[in-house]
């Protein structure tokens, strides 16, 4: 959201670090200003600016995310008793599944990972969530947990489509959110990266709204495993990280 004190040239900045974070490989300079209303001689200097600061590295004249980010993310999830809950029953459904295992929130309207186990993530395999909450099945099982305004601030945005399969249009994705909210599940059919499956159950407690969620190659987490026996599997591990962040509450009180 725009305010009086808000810096345009910033917002430009981190609107390009966000694209080059999205991006499951490296992305040039073209690619980005076809996803904004910048020319390439904007973004490229943006870029520039990134990778002389350490935020961005450069190969073969496109970037990706700096190895700086670890120091970043490290740094914040030792903060967080959430973090801490999740480790074991997001670890447990990992190997139970054998595939990347994560507990994700939303934070000012994005998708944050907040624990990921990925021991069984080939390389080259995005085990992440973008920030959108209309594309991956823990952002859909997040907006399906929170309320109307939430999904009606969302519709006013802007939803790229990631893949040919997301989900963009309004009657689409508010069918979708209803699904969800009757099965008490959500799936994401290749429509955040493209060849991945994910899968995810919403969890909200009185200081958060989150949800566990599987990934995996799509033609492996398919068929009964994908909409029938990693769901099972997800609903035990959800009950497991709500009684570890009702202990974590109590600890701290």
């Amino acid at each position: 959201m725009r305010t009086d004190t808000t810096i345009d040239a910033t917002v430009r900045s981190i609107t390009i670090l966000e694209i080059v974070a999205d991006s499951p490989e490296p992305i040039g300079v073209t690619a980005i200003a076809d996803r904004t209303e910048l020319t390439k001689s904007t973004v490229s200097k943006h870029l520039s600016t990134l990778h002389e600061l350490g935020y961005v590295d450069r190969s073969d004249g496109r970037y990706l995310p700096s190895i700086q980010f670890l120091d970043y993310g490290v740094r914040a999830g030792s903060l967080t008793a959430l973090r801490h809950a999740a480790a074991d029953p997001v670890d447990e459904l990992a190997e139970m599944t054998n595939e990347v295992a994560g507990l994700a929130i939303e934070h000012d309207g994005r998708v944050v990972d907040v624990y990921l186990s990925t021991t069984h993530a080939e390389p080259g395999f995005p085990a992440y969530n973008t920030r959108f909450r209309h594309c991956s099945a823990a952002g859909k099982a997040i907006l399906a947990e929170q309320s109307a305004d939430a999904l009606e601030a969302l519709l006013e945005d802007r939803r790229p489509a990631r893949t040919e399969y997301t989900i963009t249009g309004d009657a689409e994705l508010r069918a979708e959110l209803e699904r969800i909210r009757d099965r008490g599940v959500a799936f994401d059919r290749q429509e955040q990266f493209s060849r991945v499956n994910s899968v995810a159950v919403g969890l909200s407690t009185d200081s958060l709204t989150g949800a566990i969620f599987v990934s995996g190659w799509a033609d492996e987490l398919s068929g009964k495993r994908f909409e029938e026996n990693v769901p099972g599997i997800l609903f035990s591990a959800s009950r497991l990280l709500r009684s570890n962040l009702a202990a974590e509450t109590t600890a701290e009180q």
